[in-house]
């Protein structure tokens, strides 16, 4: 009995400090942030010093509480992994204040991470690659604009100087593009710079090959930009200004359940550098503007509203002298060259919970755009495209194997039309199209564009390793009035917990280009072009670290759009082609301090005229093209980052001599067969340094980058000059260095 009365003592004397912060009226209550950016820190521990039982971590929003059992002096101690330092902070309690709120900053040695935990919007694993924007904002030679990574994943080639995509045997404007599941007209500006503020990037997932049946009809791939959601804690911003251009950003919270978010650009180089000359031409340096806007509205548990806007511009001018090359082969395009290419999308987007097991997200939403040319004496183009869209989509669980999604989509297009121009009628199975001899086509309309798109997909797990995705797609257009119902496969085979089997199978379909469909111009008798693809795939997890991915593909084309000399259809669907390839990714997670990834493709994309029987070389092929990302952390506030590039020569169609005059004296180039000449290999070394400056309310970011940086000469082209008798070499054009400064709040 003694034992027990002795073990019943020990017991109450040590819940009774327990038993006494429960009714202790003083309390010590706060939050901690992080320096610079005052972000909260959630696992941050929190404690009184020479007393252990006192103790809590922070949670996810960074609060703490800590009930202390009599009035006094303290000192609060806060620390964590990844601190310079524990803070300390003395208190005083009496009856008078019995409760004090502190506002603790913590140094941190390095930049910690925002977590947010977001569901993946698309289950599918077939054809789909993601980056994370934490991994993408640094990559060398991008200036900090995530979607340049686009340039360095398997199966994309570069376009050009710009960043739109080139994907498995498709061209760059055979694409869709997405942000938040928003349809977006406009995603990349003159020369490639994303129309998007890279800090709102949260990631973004390519669909090279197969994808989902609720994407819409193109037969390239699919580029889907999850933009993250507003801060909630504080109002902040950061304003960021490097060698082309400045932006700024600002956000926070409305009250608790509301948050917004406000973002805009405009470019400044054309302020510093008016204009560069070329071999007679002057190019006036463009100049764009963006801005991007989101306000958030969390109704209740079960619904969430969220308004999105966004807009975006560009201008460009060339000024081509009589004297030049370009002037003596094209006469038309003696003068000046303008363009104002627009566009802006606004939506709203109801987030609805309806059940345990189900979700239905609406979206409605209009969109502008506007491209007004003005092109010397060629002629003048304006095209004003206004458009209001309806998207739903309802995803369920009927059984617990089942993952069944239904969608529809709906748009209403106003196009008006406003051209007179030369019309050339080049496609990529023409060579020699003159504009100075074309035929002059004039053409004022109004056309009213309506399409639509249902579409179901089930996700089925028959077996615990093994899921099958089925899905269909049935669209129609008016204005060609087509009709087409297109299947989806898809099968995955969790063959171990670190390895993952794919295929995939998609038909489908997209609208040839405005111009060969519009009247007096084009065809508006053409079929759309049809795209089969096909893919296989293994990817593995090595560790929490390493993983690679590789996948196999073969794609046909059918029904591409070939100009012809008959003035009664100016185009008719007589092309086809194929592509295919291997490609392999091997990654690192930017977890330790070397991340990065390799990126192999070896592939082959063609072209067949079915008129003539003739094939070639796609525009784009290049048959092997490498890329290599490293990001280092040199110390906590130092950052290196490099890029290497390498792809097999670009073909090009060369001039062989020339044949006759034309009517106004100018020699007649002969170019060999389409395609048949190789320009020299393409590669290039970026590097950039990251600099960190964290003060207590602020943080400054620091990174200068070296482009190209052993000065290899990359040719893109050849200048025969007026009388065909010279190839000179026209080589990339590459800024040197680039710069920026971010400040953060």
């Amino acid at each position: 009995m003694r034992k027990i009365i002795f073990n019943i003592i020990i017991i109450l004397l040590i819940l009774q400090p327990m038993f006494a912060r429960a009714d202790s009226p003083y309390a010590i209550r706060g939050v901690v942030l992080e320096n610079g950016n005052r972000q909260p820190l959630p696992g941050a521990q929190v404690a009184l010093q020479d007393n252990d039982a006192l103790s809590t971590l922070t949670d996810e929003n960074g609060y703490f509480s800590l009930e202390v059992p009599s009035a006094g002096s303290y000192t609060v101690i806060v620390s964590m992994l990844g601190a310079e330092k524990p803070l300390q902070q003395k208190v005083m309690l009496d009856e008078k204040i019995p409760v004090v709120q502190l506002k603790l900053v913590l140094q941190t040695t390095l930049q910690l991470p925002v977590v947010e935990i977001t569901a993946e919007r698309n289950p599918n694993k077939v054809g789909k690659t993601i980056l994370k924007g934490e991994e993408i904002r640094k990559i060398a030679g991008s200036s900090g604009d995530p979607l340049r990574a686009l340039q360095s994943l398997p199966g994309v080639a570069i376009a050009g100087n710009g960043s739109a995509p080139a994907v498995r045997g498709s061209g760059p404007g055979d694409n869709f593009y997405y942000a938040d599941e928003i349809p977006v007209g406009k995603l990349f500006h003159f020369g490639g710079i994303s129309v998007f503020n890279g800090d709102l990037i949260e990631d973004f997932n390519l669909y090279s090959a197969a994808f989902a049946p609720y994407y819409d009809n193109v037969t390239g791939a699919i580029l889907d930009v999850r933009l993250r959601n507003p801060r909630t804690d504080r109002f902040g911003g950061k304003v960021n200004v490097n060698l082309t251009g400045a932006d700024f950003l600002l956000e926070g919270p409305v009250n608790e359940n509301q948050s917004w978010y406000f973002a805009a650009r405009r470019s400044y180089f054309d302020l510093l550098i008016k204009s560069i000359q070329r071999n007679g031409v002057t190019l006036q340096i463009p100049n764009y503007s963006d801005y991007q806007g989101k306000y958030l509205w969390k109704v209740n548990d079960d619904n969430r509203l969220m308004f999105s806007f966004n807009g975006a511009m560009d201008s460009l001018r060339l000024d081509v002298d009589a004297s030049s090359d370009l002037g003596k082969t094209q006469p038309d395009l003696i003068g000046t060259i303008e363009s104002q290419d627009s566009g802006a999308t606004q939506a709203v987007v109801w987030d609805n919970k309806t059940t345990e097991h189900a979700n239905n997200k609406l979206i409605v939403g209009t969109r502008q755009n506007r491209n007004q040319s003005n092109i010397a004496a060629a002629g003048n183009v304006q095209v004003d495209v206004k458009s209001t869209f309806v998207r739903e989509k309802f995803r369920f669980l009927p059984q617990e194997n089942h993952d069944v999604t239904l969608s529809t989509n709906a748009q209403s297009s106003d196009v008006g039309l406003n051209l007179d121009i030369n019309n050339t009628n080049c496609t990529q199975f023409n060579t020699g199209c003159d504009l100075s001899t074309a035929t002059r086509v004039q053409l004022v309309d109004s056309i009213n564009f309506l399409q639509w798109d249902v579409s179901a997909q089930d996700r089925w797990r028959f077996q615990p390793d093994f899921t099958f995705v089925g899905g269909v797609r049935h669209s129609y257009e008016n204005y060609l009035q087509k009709a087409y119902t297109e299947p989806r496969l898809g099968l995955e085979w969790q063959y171990t917990d670190k390895t993952l089997l794919t295929a995939g199978w998609g038909r489908h379909n997209q609208l040839p280009s405005q111009q060969q469909i519009a009247r007096n111009f084009g065809n508006p008798n053409l079929e759309h072009i049809r795209s089969d693809h096909s893919v296989l795939g293994v990817s593995h997890m090595l560790d929490e670290l390493w993983s690679w991915k590789a996948e196999t593909y073969y794609k046909t084309f059918s029904n591409l759009v070939v100009g012809v000399k008959d003035p009664a259809v100016n185009y008719v669907n007589g092309g086809s082609g194929r592509s295919y390839g291997m490609e392999l990714l091997i990654k690192k997670e930017p977890i330790e301090d070397l991340s990065g990834w390799l990126a192999v493709t070896l592939a082959r994309s063609e072209r067949v005229n079915d008129l003539t029987g003739e094939t070639f070389r796609f525009q784009y092929d290049e048959p092997v093209n490498v890329t290599w990302i490293t990001q280092y952390k040199l110390s906590q506030v130092w950052t290196m980052g490099t890029k290497w590039t390498y792809h097999s020569g670009a073909p090009y169609t060369p001039i062989t001599g020339t044949n006759g005059t034309y009517s106004d004296g100018r020699l007649i180039p002969v170019y060999a067969a389409v395609n048949s000449g190789t320009l020299p290999e393409y590669h290039r070394l970026d590097i950039r340094f990251d600099r960190t400056y964290q003060f207590e309310t602020w943080k400054l970011n620091v990174y200068y980058e070296i482009n190209n940086a052993y000065f290899h000469h990359n040719v893109v082209g050849y200048n025969y000059g007026p009388n065909y008798d010279k190839k000179e070499p026209i080589e990339a054009l590459v800024i040197p260095f680039s710069f920026g400064l971010q400040g953060e709040f």
